[in-house]
């Protein structure tokens, strides 16, 4: 079902965080807690990426669509988009693979990279999501379907909030792993994508 912009499920801080960590803790076991962020951060980032895109295309099918088919003209919805996702590489793509899960994230995430040059160089990290014997595939399952309960789009989340939940996340893992949180080193260009979560028309310039 795409949501249009009118649906809009707003969540509190609270029960963000709450669902962002119970994501975390589809991993507790067979993944380190050291290196939950590993993995959370770019499911994360891959799952606001598609609720974006989502939320942007409704907007543009409401304003130009086609009344019969809703339709819209790829130029014109070109210019709704923040991120382009290729086809096939959506978060529902790789939320309805039945087997072989960790390899289908692996290419979606490299694809939608490429897709966004200069935009998310870097920012899914390089963690191997095939390697079962460090993600078994029933952990990885699970943490998308922790991480399927949350629309992530500005309509539903601001920037503050993830912002906030990103910095909840790294402590919480700190926390887990018996480290300080400042322990927690954050790549440049994630620091980066987050201030621009922080301000949407950024993502723009």
């Amino acid at each position: 079902m795409t949501l249009v912009p009118g649906d809009s499920v707003h969540l509190s801080q609270r029960q963000l965080e709450s669902t962002l960590w119970d994501a975390a803790n589809a991993l507790r076991g067979p993944v380190d807690p050291a290196d939950f962020k590993s993995y959370v951060f770019p499911a994360l980032f891959f799952k606001w990426i598609s609720d974006t895109w989502d939320f942007n295309h409704a907007q543009a099918v409401a304003e130009f669509g086609d009344e019969l088919t809703g339709e819209v003209d790829p130029e014109i919805e070109a210019d709704f988009h923040v991120f382009a996702i290729p086809d096939g590489c959506h978060w529902r793509d790789v939320y309805n693979t039945v087997e072989n899960v960790g390899d289908k994230l692996a290419s979606t995430l490299l694809s939608v990279q490429e897709a966004n040059p200069g935009l998310l160089d870097g920012v899914f990290g390089d963690v191997n999501w095939a390697n079962t014997e460090r993600l078994p595939e029933t952990s990885l399952v699970a943490l998308l379907r922790a991480f399927d309960k949350l629309r992530l789009d500005a309509d539903s989340v601001s920037g503050d909030m993830l912002g906030s939940a990103y910095e909840y996340l790294l402590r919480e893992f700190a926390d887990a792993s018996g480290k300080k949180a400042g322990e927690f080193f954050t790549p440049r260009h994630v620091v980066h994508l987050i201030v621009k979560l922080l301000d949407p028309a950024a993502l723009l310039k």
